[in-house]
Formats: C-alpha cells, sequence, structure tokens
C-alpha cells in the first residue's frame, strides 16, 4: 500500500497541469503560470511540490528573470 503526502499529491497536479499546457511537447512553463492556474494553492505550497517533483525527477528547474519548469518523461 502507497500513501500519498499532500505535497506529493500535489506534485503530481502541478505535473498534470504542466503537460495538458505543453499538449504533449516539451516546453518550458513559468511557474507564474502554473501558479495561476492552481489558483488555490499557496505560492510556498506550489514551491515545495516543485522542488519535490524536481528532486523525484519529473521536473526541470530553470532561473532567469521568471523560474520555469519543463516536464520531464517520467513525470507522472
Amino acid at each position: 500500500m502507497t500513501i500519498r503526502t499532500a505535497i506529493d499529491i500535489l506534485a503530481i497536479e502541478v505535473c498534470r497541469t504542466i503537460r495538458e499546457a505543453c499538449q504533449g511537447r516539451p516546453d518550458w512553463i513559468s511557474l507564474d503560470w502554473v501558479q495561476e492556474r492552481l489558483a488555490f494553492v499557496s505560492l510556498s505550497a506550489l514551491n515545495a511540490a516543485v522542488a519535490f517533483a524536481a528532486a523525484k525527477g519529473w521536473l526541470a528547474i530553470g532561473g532567469g528573470a521568471a523560474p520555469r519548469v519543463l516536464l520531464s518523461q517520467s513525470a507522472p
């Protein structure tokens, strides 16, 4: 039996949101855009979910003026 934490569930939702936005093709997505889509999520929860997903290898994080994320093929 697998017990999922709230951060795990949110990380999966972040990945799904990015996958829908990219329509199956790899593309960098702004974290601001993700936060707008997941309006009910606080910025600190979003940052934790992105860090969790990156640690799992689901996302790559890029810097610049606005932080961006890239979904990996192993993402849920």
